[in-house]
Formats: structure tokens, C-alpha cells, sequence
């Protein structure tokens, strides 16, 4: 699979950075009092929806004019003790790779505001206050209570989604490139269904264009309409393409699915995706340290254990994925997720029925489930295609029907069959004697 777009169109400098330009040119007005020895503030807060280029400016900006960007994700260093020995000896010293000058990016600075944070505001708080390098925070959401003693020491900027004609010009730039044919009306709805999203609109358009060379209106049908199942496929794919384990991580950001069920769609793609036996082997490894983290957290409620788990889940496959698989691969629905979701359809079901027939005899719901149901599953099965008055009293649905039907149907069938098998008995001989 080619290099991931969001990756490879990434401003390399800061004019290439899509929209928020009055945003844009505060942030350089800030960074050149830095240089200059006078900065209003020693730490600068980006805030904003995801993917409207707030991480992409810092690093563009670091890449142009020479400045090493060191790369913290705040949700995973929450306490004091991370906090100083991570973020604050970056804050202190010269970088040692050849770079004279520093940015530290803090990013998902909101992460560290919740019940865990365990000192981590307040060390940030200090080593803000005691920097010799830029500090710059990148959040989603900035206006937690507990982040005011920040938002107190850095100059707040404010990102906002990109316009409709900003993503639609980005995006005619990446097709030019790739040498794909467009029209400007796709290109729009593409740009629409982003929601003023480039990374988004960026990947949508990767998906549609995968072997081709003019686009179509039928080729967005593939991605219909955004809902979970399309969305954790899409994450899929960055996962296993991914070139570095900051860019894994990333696919699953803004993903309204329990890491734990993610880790079941990985675990259960990674043999259709990983072609390699070694490198399939060292997957299933990580993996399964994975799932090692994930217990101890559902055993304990250690839920700083996650950003272990989450890395290993994502990051760690990405980087065990060295060979590339022969073709185009799908992504399937992990068998363990559909049957519990088809266990679950059927508990609300029963769970329906019960609560009708407690309502109805004055029972608890689990005396007319335990003791009730059996016997009035029974009764409509041997009544089923007409339509009998005990379906009226307990106002059962038809779904509800067919699944008493169903259920206690089969039992009867499976009894009737047992009664229609014929055991031949064994035939005795006689023995006679001989004269």
C-alpha cells in the first residue's frame, strides 16, 4: 500500500499550512519574540477541533527555521514526577542532534486534566514558568477549571474548522500531484462530508482514489455514510500502513470505540494483514502484551496502564509489519463482535418479553423470564401462522413472536426428532442343541 497522504502532504512549511491564517500568523508572531529574547508569554495554547492543522503548524514551523520539535502526548505522562523528568529537562537543555533550538509540543494537553492528573498541572504550571524553550499545548477542548492556571500563563489561539473552498483546494492540490482526474463537484462533497476536517477529507479521498486514475460519483458509494463500522475500518488501515508509531496512534484518535474493542478488530485482522509469519509472530506478541495491560486494568482500574496498552495495540503492529501483503487485503468484522452482537439482539428480546409478562401476571422480571416464559414460548409455537389471543393479552410485537418461535419451535423439532429415531433392537439367538 502507497504512503499514507495525511503523512506525505503534510506541510513541509508554514504557508502550506490550509486556513486559520490570522491563528497562523499570531503563532509566528509569538515564536519571533521568542527569538528575539522577549516573549509576551512562555507557552502558547492551540485549541481546536481535530485536523485544522494545529500539530502540522508546529512542526512545519520547526522543519523551516531549524528548530528541533520534541513531541509529548500529555495524556500519558499525567503525573508530577513524568511531567518534570520528561518535559522538564527538554525545557532546560540545548538539543544534542545537531538542532541549537528547541520546541517542546505538548499535545492533548486536556488529557491531563481529570481525576489522575496526580501533580501534573501543577509541574506543567512550574515548568512553564521556569523554561528557557518555547512550550506549545495543543488541545481539543481548553476550558476544563483545572487547565485555568495555564491558560493563565500562555497565549491562547484559537483554530477554527476550515471552509468548505480551503479543503476543496487542498484537495485539488493532492489529486494534480497523484495525477488523478476530479471533478470540482466531488472534490465538494468530499469536502462536506469532512466537516471541515482536512485530515478527514484527506484520508476519504486516499480510500476512493486506492488504483485509479479518474474518480467518479459511484466511487464514493464505498464510503457511504460515516458511522462506526466504516470509520474503524479506515482506522484499520492506518494502523497497519502506518511508517512510525506516533502515525498508528493517531488512527485511532476521535474513534467512539473502546480501546479494548479495538484491540479485537486488530487482533483479529492481523493474520490477513501481516503476510509474514516472523513478523506475524512478533504482532501476536505485542498483542498479547497488550491484552495483559488490558486485563490488569479491568482487574485493577489502573487506568494509566492504557498508555502502554493503546502503543502496543497500534504503534507496536505497524512497526512489526515489514512486509507488505500481496494485493489488496479487506478488513473483516471480528467474528467474537458479531456473535456478541447478535447475543445481544437477542437478550433485548427476551428481556421485552419478560418485563410484558411480569407486567402483566405481577411477577418479577426474573420469575416470569426463569419460570413464565418457557411455557408461554411453547404455547405460540405450536400456535404459530394464526394469530392466538395469548399474543394479544401480553402485546407482543412480531419480532417477539417469531423469536419465541424460534426458539422454542426448534426445541420441539429437536425433541421430535429424538422420538422418531428407531433403535433397532439387538436379535437374540437361540441356541439349540444339537441330537
Amino acid at each position: 500500500m502507497p504512503q499514507l497522504w495525511t503523512e506525505k502532504y503534510r506541510p513541509k512549511k508554514v504557508a502550506e499550512v490550509v486556513g486559520n491564517q490570522d491563528s497562523v500568523k499570531t503563532f509566528i508572531e509569538w515564536m519571533k519574540s521568542w527569538e528575539m529574547g522577549k516573549p509576551s508569554k512562555k507557552a502558547a495554547l492551540l485549541y481546536g477541533p481535530a485536523g485544522v492543522g494545529k500539530t502540522s503548524l508546529v512542526l512545519a514551523y520547526g522543519r523551516e527555521y531549524g528548530y528541533d520539535v520534541i513531541e509529548v502526548n500529555a495524556s500519558d505522562w499525567r503525573n508530577e514526577e513524568k511531567m518534570k523528568s520528561i518535559v522538564g529537562e527538554s525545557s532546560q537543555y540545548a538539543s544534542l542532534d545537531g538542532y541549537s533550538r528547541k520546541i517542546i509540543l505538548v499535545d492533548e494537553v486536556d488529557g491531563i486534566a481529570g481525576r489522575e492528573d496526580a501533580g501534573g498541572i501543577l509541574a506543567l504550571r512550574k515548568i512553564i514558568s521556569e523554561t528557557r524553550v518555547p512550550i506549545v499545548m495543543v488541545a481539543n477542548n481548553p476550558w476544563d477549571q483545572k487547565l485555568a492556571s495555564i491558560r493563565e500563563q500562555s497565549l491562547i489561539i484559537e483554530f477554527k474548522r476550515l471552509s468548505k473552498t480551503a479543503l476543496i483546494k487542498r484537495l485539488r492540490e493532492i489529486c494534480e500531484k497523484e495525477g488523478i482526474n476530479v471533478s470540482d463537484e466531488l472534490l465538494s462533497k468530499l469536502a462536506e462530508r469532512s466537516e471541515g476536517d482536512l485530515r478527514s477529507a484527506v484520508m476519504d479521498l486516499q480510500a476512493v482514489a486506492a488504483g485509479k486514475n479518474t474518480l467518479t460519483e459511484k466511487d464514493l458509494e464505498v464510503l457511504g455514510e460515516r458511522n462506526r463500522v466504516r470509520e474503524i475500518f479506515e482506522a484499520l488501515r492506518y494502523i497497519f500502513y502506518a511508517k512510525s508509531i506516533r502515525g498508528a496512534r493517531a488512527a485511532i484518535e476521535g474513534l467512539e470505540l473502546e480501546p479494548k474493542t479495538i484491540y479485537t478488530w486488530v487482533l483479529d485482522n492481523a493474520p490477513t494483514q501481516i503476510t509474514d509469519l516472523d513478523e506475524l509472530a512478533e504482532a501476536f506478541d505485542l498483542l498479547a502484551r497488550a491484552d495483559i495491560y488490558f486485563a490488569r486494568i479491568e482487574k485493577l482500574q489502573m487506568w494509566r496502564l492504557m498508555k502502554y496498552a493503546i502503543p502496543l495495540m497500534t504503534g507496536g503492529v505497524a512497526v512489526a509489519r515489514r512486509t507488505p501483503p500481496k494485493g489488496f487485503q479487506k478488513f473483516t468484522f471480528p467474528h467474537k463482535i458479531r456473535l456478541l452482537q447478535q447475543y445481544k439482539n437477542e437478550r433485548e428480546i427476551r428481556q421485552s418479553i419478560a418485563m410484558k409478562i411480569a407486567s402483566k401476571l405481577h411477577l418479577s422480571k426474573y420469575k416470569a423470564s426463569k419460570d413464565v416464559l418457557p411455557y408461554i414460548g411453547f404455547l405460540i409455537s405450536r400456535t404459530y401462522g394464526s394469530k392466538p389471543r395469548i399474543t394479544e393479552y401480553f402485546e407482543f410485537t412480531i419480532e417477539e413472536v417469531e423469536y419465541l418461535n424460534k426458539i422454542y419451535g426448534r426445541v420441539e423439532e429437536e425433541k421430535t426428532e429424538i422420538k422418531d429415531v428407531k433403535v433397532e433392537k439387538p436379535v437374540k439367538h437361540s441356541r439349540r442343541k444339537s441330537r
